[in-house]
């Protein structure tokens, strides 16, 4: 059985020393750390343009050369207030940032003055938070501190607030997940960046909204104490702990090394270790010194570490020509195989000047060496290699087989210098501490045992949780095809906001078919994913045949005659509607709704090669807008729709070929919501396009016509009027449908989806929604397909077409295939297929934009056998 491991850094706190870690000055923060311009500084759904965050450099400091400044103004125009916050991070660039690693320590320090006390124009709390933002392979966890900042505080000097880093639902005590787009666990090592917040709590709305305003100076947010032992302190150490190697073999060609105790110069405990040097580079390679602990003994949790702080300062510039050609080297040493073995990492000390205490930041992972402008080599910095000159035992970097560490100084050879040329300074060290956390399990689960159940159209999927198992999840996969890889195109995988965890052992695959019930086939695929986040092999189940329910699709027949005037008789001729009815079990309520006549929906929607055309018909017992609610809390339904053959889920909404798109119609606008900007107007109410307007008795009715070149744009920023939405007749989609429901106007009550899985996931995950097809499901290419004995050609679908068309067709044997399209004079218009085939059933799109309405033939030929048959264009 595996060893269910405590997480969140909590495993031992040492309290014989306190570590000390300036995370931000605050000198000169604004830009390089605080964005400005602000990415994001008021509540931007509720406050006015006069509600603000403002930032600034200011002379008075706490400690070093200045501070931040803080203006702020907050609106309550929310009922129960408001807020302003500023970022050090984008969400677009937070995935590049580099990770700050706050998991050495067990709290952070915040020094504040306040300026100017809030003053309220209506009685209630003012405080101010504290986010940071942790970003894991999954996404963004955003975590809430409420600080102990008192903003009302008059007394005009500089206070000091602890922050604990522990996870607590008391957010004044710790830290509590305020979203998660990640894995939900603190994870100190891998924070990317901040979001200080400004909160005003009073009853508040859009008239006589109540203000609070004021000032603050922030400044020198440090960490402080020890998460972990620290293996060295380097307090009283220069007392005969370690073994040196100055080159005493080369005589007087050898470099020399003391050491002393400094108690007066440290960054924790009592004192740090001098040590005075001379490096002589007397040999044609070089030359080096080097000191070992002798003392060391890795903790027993070293390789559930995944990294180490260093802390150097140089005390004095070296004496010496080329001061590059001096580097130092931290090295720790491994036997895991009965051979030791030397892995090096390049601490990048600045030998060229004299510094203050450096945190130097040692991930314990391989990495591969750099070369240097002059194209010298050098040791990785962000990780351990073994050296080029001596590749011993296994290879691996083993951290449970650690025993000890030297710390070296060397010099490069003639190449960057004579021979005999010394280097002499003094360097002071100081505490090395472990930080991180990583599992040291590496061993997989096995796969699961999986079984598949038919139903009313839709597969249980069964599976036996991996015994000797505790903690994991599972993960389903399902394909029309056998599954040989997880992560091919064509296997999808089941929709949850996380993996399934231990004791679920059953998912219902709900299984569709365009228009009409049809029988389909389907494998399936189970995997484990341990606590220590190692994934098994699948496990498999299938092919299994069951029916698959008919749904509605979009229509490749618009409207005809569109007019956006909420007379919906064009719409007769477009394919059935997708109904929207709890008491048919074809709506998913979320939120509350008292029946089909408080809220239900019949939704159309088509699609020709210039226009996206939808319809709604809104059943709604009070339709209510209020313009100081966001629009989703309004009576706005929303459309969820990929314009691509779906080979691939996508979770985040996807750009260029394989466009996702959320379009949101409300009374005023239909907006594309999915933009960064929340607030991205498309069509107004009124104009040619588009209607938003209340029906007799209840309810409101929706049309739009939305140009596929305006649609396109949004998603692809290249795109030009001749390449706008490539889709085809076939298509299966990523689609979804809500309606949000307000009855009283002052919050929103109710919420229908069309998809079972959504349930108001899908405005972030693409993979929430269902699906749907364009007009019918065509059979897709299959390259591999299974040998057929006879030759045919089927019948174009749809035909007549504009501008595409399939074409089916299958060979008996292997041979040279030729399918053409004639214009009715004989004249070959298209070369569809030229090319060597197997055996087996093929289909092939034709695409007619450039071609004028008639009739065309196509024709096929392969060895003996030939074929043809009309098709009509029609645009």
């Amino acid at each position: 059985m595996k060893k269910l491991l405590t997480f969140l850094f909590v495993l031992f706190i040492a309290s014989f020393s306190q570590a000390q870690w300036v995370v931000e000055s605050f000198d000169n923060a604004v830009g390089p750390v605080y964005l400005d311009p602000p990415v994001l500084n008021t509540n931007f759904f509720t406050d006015g343009p006069t509600a603000f965050m403002n930032i600034s450099n200011d002379p008075d400091h706490f400690e070093g050369t200045g501070s931040m400044k803080v203006d702020y103004r907050v609106e309550a125009s929310d009922g129960w207030g408001g807020y302003t916050v500023r970022r050090t991070y984008t969400d677009a660039g937070l995935p590049s940032l580099p990770y700050l690693d706050l998991s050495t320590g067990v709290s952070l320090k915040l020094r504040y003055k306040v300026l100017t006390p809030a003053d309220t124009t209506k009685a209630g709390a003012v405080f101010m938070e504290i986010k940071p933002a942790e970003y894991d392979d999954i996404g963004r966890d955003l975590w809430n501190h409420h600080m102990a900042i008192d903003v009302f505080d008059a007394s005009g000097t500089w206070k000091e607030i602890t922050i604990p880093l522990e996870v607590n639902s008391d957010n004044t005590k710790g830290f509590s997940l305020q979203t998660q787009g990640g894995d939900g666990l603190l994870q100190l090592d891998k924070i990317k960046g901040f979001e200080m917040t400004v909160v005003y709590i009073t009853p508040g709305g859009a008239v006589n909204t109540p203000v609070v305003t004021g000032s603050i100076l922030i400044d020198k947010l440090e960490l402080v104490g020890n998460r972990y032992n620290p293996f060295q302190t380097f307090d009283n150490a220069a007392t005969g702990t370690f073994l040196t190697d100055y080159m005493s073999w080369a005589g007087g060609g050898a470099s020399s090394i003391a050491f002393s105790n400094n108690t007066t110069d440290f960054v924790e405990g009592t004192g740090s270790m001098q040590m005075d040097y001379t490096v002589n580079a007397s040999q044609s390679w070089g030359g080096y010194l080097n000191f070992r602990d002798t003392l060391f003994v890795p903790d027993t949790n070293f390789a559930e570490r995944t990294a180490l702080v260093f802390y150097v300062k140089n005390v004095n510039p070296f004496v010496g020509t080329t001061p590059e050609r001096v580097t130092m080297r931290f090295i720790l040493m491994e036997n895991s195989t009965g051979v030791n073995e030397d892995w090096v990492c390049e601490v990048p000390v600045n030998f060229e000047q004299a510094g203050e205490w450096t945190r130097y930041y040692l991930p314990l992972k391989t990495d591969t060496s750099w070369f240097d402008t002059n194209g010298k080599q050098h040791f990785p910095r962000n990780g351990f290699t073994q050296p080029w000159w001596s590749i011993t035992g296994d290879n691996t970097f083993n951290l449970e087989s650690v025993y000890s560490y030297r710390i070296e100084l060397s010099a490069g050879g003639t190449d960057y210098g004579p021979i005999n040329e010394t280097f002499t300074g003094t360097l002071l060290f100081d505490v090395i501490q472990q930080s991180g956390f990583q599992f040291a399990d590496k061993t997989a689960p096995n796969a699961p045992a999986v079984n598949i159940i038919p139903s009313a159209y839709s597969n249980l999927v069964t599976w036996l949780d991996v015994p000797g198992e505790t903690g994991e999840k599972y993960s389903i996969y399902f394909s029309e095809n056998p599954i040989t890889d997880v992560n091919a195109d064509g296997v999808f995988q089941a929709y949850t906001t996380e993996a399934f965890p231990h004791g679920t052992q059953v998912y219902e695959h709900s299984i569709r078919s365009a228009n009409t019930d049809k029988p389909k086939t389907f494998y399936y695929a189970v995997t484990c994913k341990d606590f220590a986040g190692n994934i098994s092999l699948p496990g498999f189940a299938g092919p299994i045949t069951n029916t698959a329910k008919g749904v509605p699709t979009v229509s490749i027949t618009p409207p005809a005659n569109f007019v956006a005037d909420g007379n919906l008789n064009e719409w007769s001729n477009a394919q059935p509607s997708f109904l929207m009815q709890s008491a048919l079990g074809t709506a998913t309520v979320v939120l509350t709704v008292d029946g089909d006549q408080d809220c239900s929906a019949d939704v159309k929607v088509a699609i020709d090669n210039t226009y996206l055309y939808v319809m709604m018909d809104v059943t709604d017992d009070f339709v209510q807008w209020n313009d100081a609610l966001n629009s989703y809390e309004n009576d706005a339904p929303d459309l969820f729709i990929g314009l691509y053959n779906i080979t691939k889920s996508h979770v985040a909404y996807w750009r260029g070929v394989t466009p996702d798109y959320h379009l949101r119609f409300g009374k005023f606008w239909l907006r594309s919501d999915e933009s960064t900007s929340q607030c991205d107007t498309m069509i107004a109410n009124g104009t040619t396009n588009y209607y938003y307007g209340e029906k007799f008795p209840s309810g409101y009715v929706i049309e739009a016509r939305i140009p596929l070149v305006d649609l396109a744009a949004k998603r692809n920023s290249n795109i030009t009027s001749t390449d706008v939405i490539n889709w085809k007749v076939g298509d299966k989609i990523p689609f979804d449908i809500v309606v949000n429901d307000n009855d009283d106007g002052l919050v929103r009550q109710g919420m229908i989806f069309y998809s079972p899985t959504n349930k108001d996931n899908g405005w972030q995950n693409v993979n929430s929604w269902t699906y749907s097809w364009i007009s019918d499901d065509v059979t897709a290419v299959n390259d591999n397909p299974a040998a057929v004995n006879t030759f045919s050609l089927s019948q174009n679908y749809p035909n007549p077409f504009n501008p595409s068309t399939q074409i089916q067709y299958s060979i008996a044997q292997a041979g040279l295939v030729s399918v053409k399209v004639f214009d009715i004079l004989g004249r070959q218009v298209a070369d569809l297929v030229n090319k060597q085939q197997s055996a087996g059933s093929y289909t092939v799109d034709f695409n007619a934009q450039n071609l004028s309405t008639g009739v065309y033939v196509y024709r096929i030929e392969s060895g003996s056998f030939q074929a043809s048959k009309k098709m009509i264009l029609i645009k």
